[in-house]
């Protein structure tokens, strides 16, 4: 026996060590052969296979289904992601923007400090010129004010005035004109 395949039809037997017995083997009667190929048969059949095909319709049509929402599930996610992303990205700008005015701010403050205690010099000397100037005001005004009130050595001390004596004059009354 050979295992090589020839023109004549294998059976399962063929390839096997032994033979089997003729009481093994199913006799098909050609009497049964038109059992498949009855109408009745034939419409059982194709009941069936439009069955199956509308049961593979229904399996890939809810794979289909479920593909898109779990694509759509997968992009809000990507998406949600990416946001986060952009507000980290953009946190990070405030941050820096939030730096920069910070440094700015301080640096305006000590400048600010640096010309408010210029200010304070500048009228802290201004106040003294102006305490020296009313200082000298106040001198000059006491001294006007002694010479005023005080006057003249000799004309605090009236000096009697000597007349000469002449002898008693008589007075004559004047004349009405």
């Amino acid at each position: 026996m050979s295992t090589t395949p020839s023109h004549k039809r294998l059976d399962l037997g063929d390839s096997l060590p032994f033979e089997p017995s003729n009481e093994e083997r199913p006799h098909i009667d050609p009497a049964d052969v038109d059992q498949f190929t009855d109408v009745t048969t034939l419409g059982k059949r194709t009941w069936l296979t439009y069955a199956c095909f509308l049961i593979a319709v229904g399996i890939g049509v809810a794979v289909t289904l479920a593909w898109q929402s779990y694509s759509d599930a997968a992009r809000e996610t990507i998406a949600r992601a990416a946001a986060l992303k952009a507000m980290s990205a953009d946190l990070d700008a405030v941050r820096q923007s939030v730096d920069r005015i910070s440094n700015n701010v301080a640096t305006s403050q000590e400048q600010m400090t640096h010309s408010v205690d210029q200010l304070a010099a500048h009228v802290a000397t201004g106040q003294e010129q102006i305490t020296r100037e009313i200082t000298a005001l106040q001198t000059v005004e006491r001294q006007i004010f002694d010479k005023v009130s005080i006057g003249p050595a000799s004309a605090t001390t009236p000096k009697p005035v000597l007349r000469p004596s002449r002898a008693s004059t008589a007075l004559t009354p004047a004349r009405n004109p």
